[in-house]
């Protein structure tokens, strides 16, 4: 090769593609697109703001100013169907909010396909169907999302949209209790508790009611002062029982209050007490528990 011929080989020389009918309309295009997302962006910031000061009207108009900057941004859809089901700043409409969940749930946006599966299960904007439902909890559940993990244990316990599985259903209250759900820990707990899916463990039972319990849960608060009353998994301890059953039954659970009542009425792990007792008892007869 001559030395003139290396400078012309040193020369770099248009792109083939750039030079056909078209090739620069599409660059440009995809400036537009860029831009467009990042305004959309923008406004989804602006409405979320909104939201959180409570001004929905105009949260719903930031987002819609958004979406017609890009009609497939799944956090906008998202946010859209959650204003319309819930009617902030705008009718409640839940043909509007399914529309708007499945159009994000279908781009794998977790929380929309948890929403959309609440929306077949309560036939809510959809027909009612439990498979649908299980389905697109099912597609959040395997993104990780505990909240769908919880549902979809509930339906493999119920046996509603899939058969009836205890194992599935404790291998999804576990992933959601793993991550420090506490209706899923309280349901792993009854399930140890009664050797559904797993084996009876009383002392898992006792750990996974704490768990929840300790985060408020008045389900495990009552069975937790259950396993102290009874010894089971922990040593008996009525005081322990008692101050469980308080916490749930000062959150209305009507069988928490029973149990206090019956704890007073008898001296246990409380002073006996008839007045503290009565009072308890009527707490729970007013929720429809028979008088002891």
């Amino acid at each position: 090769m001559s030395e003139s011929e290396k400078q012309t080989a040193l020369v770099p020389t248009q792109s083939i593609a750039l030079t056909k009918p078209g090739a620069k309309s599409l660059i440009a295009r995809g400036h537009v697109d860029l831009r467009n997302n990042e305004e959309a962006e923008a406004w989804l910031k602006k409405g979320l703001d909104f939201c959180k000061n409570k001004q929905y009207e105009e949260a719903f108009a930031r987002f819609g100013r958004g979406i017609q900057l890009n009609p497939n941004h799944p956090e906008l859809q998202y946010w859209i169907g959650e204003l319309f089901f819930d009617g902030l700043g705008v009718d409640r409409d839940c043909l509007h909010a399914a529309f708007w969940y499945r159009k994000a749930a279908e781009q794998e946006h977790s929380k929309a396909q948890l929403s959309l599966g609440l929306m077949y299960a309560g036939g809510q904007g959809v027909p009612q169907d439990y498979t649908q439902a299980t389905f697109w909890y099912c597609k959040s559940a395997e993104q990780g999302f505990s909240d769908a993990q919880l549902n979809l244990g509930v339906m493999y316990y119920s046996g509603q949209g899939v058969p009836q599985d205890y194992t599935q259903a404790a291998f999804w209250f576990r992933k959601s209790a793993e991550q420090g759900n506490s209706q899923a820990q309280s349901n792993l707990g009854v399930m140890y508790y009664s050797g559904q899916g797993v084996p009876e463990d009383y002392t898992q039972a006792e750990f996974w009611y704490r768990k929840s319990a300790e985060q408020g849960d008045s389900s495990a608060q009552l069975n937790l002062g259950v396993m102290y009353y009874s010894g089971q998994g922990v040593p008996q301890d009525y005081t322990q029982a008692a101050f469980w059953y308080r916490k749930a039954a000062e959150q209305g659970n009507s069988d928490a209050q029973y149990n206090l009542g019956m704890m007073y009425q008898r001296g246990q792990g409380v002073p006996e007490d008839y007045t503290q007792a009565s009072s308890w008892f009527r707490k729970a007869t007013e929720q429809g528990d028979p008088a002891p």
